[in-house]
């Protein structure tokens, strides 16, 4: 029966997970019926209708333009958007199905891969909310398949790829601001693993990669600079400091004695109350310390990011705790699913699909993620025993997602986990060639 089942799928793999992709999403579609809209959506839908109207002289900053830009193309229709977002899912699966088959050289193994990634329920309905993160894993994993398509690791490769891959990665920034550092860890990464060839051609290609993305992130920045008079991403930079120098904030010196007791203040009342929603006091504070302070909101965000990093600065014991914590909440699940689970159309499937995520979906996700904690220590153990002479692609996964999880420790405390959702698919990848290959060698 197993092996009738190795030949079907060896035979239609890609056909199967299409299909699958698709019942899924209609499945999905009939019984949820519902768009999802969060707080951080209102801002996306706004720039989105600016874009449309190519009029964002006087933008205030709130987003990057990188998600806005599909809402704009589907004519700011949400329904269209998210339309566009099940079409991303399933050329997602395609993407995923290839580059799989293209690293392991076996459809069976990039079958899995695909099915268990596309199957994650937070997966499916992230397509369904007004949210970057459909568009995000789409991305990293085109990013990546054109990595591997176009051999980008091998010294030959023509260098119009890197510029390929360096758009690509351009679009990956505006979408999500924090993926800034992939274009730099690749260009790093190839320029360490051919430095001892042609460094001219290395450092050629690896500057390629980077150029587009840096030459992005310094106009939207300086756009924002001449807009609201601070060279940033997005103004709430400085509210997203201030979220992971929560738990040391009352620190903050007397000259700031306003701005720090109405924050200590409230996250106190929730630290007693309402714990979990204790990365978010600052926002529970936001109303009353623009009403207090006076400030716009852009300046009181500037204001909130000074006071952290003197605190980071001045206190870097508290600040490494925070970041570990940041670290290890980004492995978690706390707030991997976003759904409007009161709004689903069918009651009786509102329970199924709540009761499967919970009780099983989540614990396997952990499970991934403790596993390719392991794997990855692995990977690094045999790399260092080599005297870094090893630098293959795995390497390159976990350098890319310890990176991602660093990256957004250090600037960022709350909905940690959802960073970590546009790394799945590589973490699933990675899981399970490295469990396939433990298999081959201790259990054949």
């Amino acid at each position: 029966m197993l092996n009738k089942l190795q030949v079907f799928i060896n035979k239609h793999a890609l056909i199967i997970l299409l299909i699958y992709a698709l019942i899924a999403r209609i499945f999905i579609a009939l019984l949820y019926n519902n768009i999802s809209i969060f707080p951080d959506s209102q801002d996306y839908i706004v720039l989105g209708n600016l874009l449309s109207q190519f009029n964002i002289e006087n933008y205030a900053g709130n987003r990057t333009p990188g998600y806005s830009l599909l809402i704009a193309i589907a004519n700011n229709s949400l329904l269209v958007t998210i339309f566009f977002q099940l079409c991303l899912g399933v050329l997602s699966t395609y993407f995923l199905f290839d580059f799989s088959l293209r690293k392991t050289k076996n459809k069976t193994t990039a079958f899995w891969i695909t099915f268990i990634t596309t199957s994650f329920l937070h997966f499916l309905f992230y397509e369904f909310a007004i949210l970057t993160e459909t568009l995000t894993v789409f991305l990293v994993i085109f990013s990546f398949w054109i990595i591997e398509n176009y051999k980008l690791f091998m010294a030959e490769t023509s260098k119009k790829y890197y510029l390929l891959l360096s758009i690509i990665l351009s679009w990956l920034y505006l979408t999500k601001p924090l993926f800034i550092y992939f274009s730099l860890g690749f260009a790093l990464f190839y320029l360490v693993k051919h430095f001892r060839s042609n460094l001219k051609h290395t450092i050629l290609k690896s500057m390629l990669v980077i150029l587009i993305p840096f030459l992005t992130y310094f106009s939207w920045n300086n756009f924002n600079k001449k807009n609201i008079g601070y060279f940033t991403n997005t103004y709430y930079f400085g509210i997203n400091l201030a979220q992971t120098a929560t738990s040391f904030f009352d620190k903050a010196p007397d000259e700031d004695a306003l701005i720090r007791d109405i924050f200590t203040r409230k996250r106190d009342s929730i630290a007693a109350f309402a714990p979990k929603k204790l990365p978010m006091s600052v926002w529970f504070a936001y109303d009353e310390l623009i009403e207090k302070t006076e400030l716009s909101p852009q300046d009181l965000s500037a204001e909130l990011g000074r006071i952290s990093k003197t605190l980071f600065k001045e206190h870097p014991d508290l600040y490494a705790k925070q970041v570990f914590k940041s670290f290890y909440l980004f492995f978690g699940n706390a707030d991997s699913m976003k759904w409007n689970y009161k709004k689903f159309a069918n009651s009786k499937a509102k329970i199924l699909f709540g009761l499967f995520w919970s009780q099983i979906q989540k614990h396997i996700l952990i499970l991934f993620n403790i596993l390719f904690i392991i794997f990855s220590l692995k990977t690094l153990f045999l790399f260092f025993k080599t005297k870094c002479k090893v630098f293959n692609f795995n390497l390159f996964i976990v350098c890319i997602v310890f990176s991602g999880a660093l990256a957004q420790a250090l600037v960022a405390f709350g909905s940690n986990s959802r960073f970590a959702f546009p790394f799945l698919p590589l973490i699933v990848y990675f899981v399970v060639i490295n469990f396939l290959d433990l298999k081959s060698k201790y259990f054949t």
